[in-house]
């Protein structure tokens, strides 16, 4: 009986063992599966990862391929533009040589216009002769701005020509002053167009017509100085327009 408790009791413990043993290798098995599966969540983490960096620089390759396309159309429409510039500047300057060329041929023909109206003017009927004047003196001086163009130099210059043209086609009364050898009457000017010149003082009692052949006035009669008075109403639109029986000057001076 002995004997056969230790040979039970034996074998219990190499039952036990051999149950101990595969608790062992169960436990090491798990372990270097869990180990495996840690490992392959890492790696599974890395692959993740990469193909993130992947995707990423494929997008970055493809915005800047996108980009590199935009840039280099852009650089073509810009050489484009620089070569169109370049010819637009090159036309400039040859416009600006022509300019340079018919500026010097201009300028002188511009002297020359504002020259025969001064002689034109000095020539005529002495009437608004303060005006005209000043007007000339304007032209003396816009000839000689260098900020202002030729362009606009001409417009002005035909401007005073096309003023002057008008005087021809106008009757005008105004107020003004004449000088005599002693004194200095207030009178009332009458201009028939440019062909007659008349004074009249503010009470109406004298009267004068220009001569240009004498480059003198001359004094008109009691009677024509009541015409003139109906004149000088007309033209300041006080009296319906009547038939103007004035005195007209002579073509030649008196011999």
């Amino acid at each position: 009986p002995v004997r056969h408790w230790v040979v039970v009791g034996c074998w219990g413990l190499l039952k036990l063992s051999a149950v101990s043993l595969s608790a062992t290798e169960v436990d090491k098995a798990q372990q270097q599966v869990t180990t495996s599966h840690a490992k392959s969540k890492q790696s599974q983490q890395q692959i993740d990862k990469v193909d993130e960096q992947i995707r990423s620089a494929h997008a970055e390759y493809v915005v800047n391929e996108r980009r590199a396309d935009t840039t280099e159309a852009y650089n073509r429409q810009l050489a484009k533009l620089i070569e169109s510039q370049g010819r637009e500047l090159e036309d400039l300057q040859r416009q600006l040589a022509s300019l340079a060329q018919t500026d010097r041929a201009v300028l002188p023909m511009l002297n020359q216009m504002v020259s025969s109206l001064r002689k034109f003017v000095a020539a005529d009927l002495p009437f608004l002769a303060k005006e005209r004047q000043d007007r000339l003196a304007k032209l003396d001086q816009l000839l000689l701005r260098a900020d202002v163009s030729t362009a606009e130099k001409y417009r002005q210059i035909l401007e005073a020509f096309q003023v002057e043209v008008q005087y021809g086609r106008t009757m005008e009364a105004y107020p003004g002053f004449l000088e005599t050898s002693d004194k200095v009457m207030r009178v009332t000017y009458l201009r028939l167009g440019r062909t007659a010149l008349y004074y009249q003082t503010l009470n109406g009692q004298q009267g004068g017509l220009w001569q240009p052949a004498e480059g003198q006035w001359q004094a008109i009669s009691e009677s024509q100085n009541l015409d003139l008075r109906s004149a000088i109403h007309v033209a300041q639109q006080m009296k319906v327009p009547d038939i103007l029986r004035l005195p007209l000057p002579r073509l030649e001076a008196e011999s």
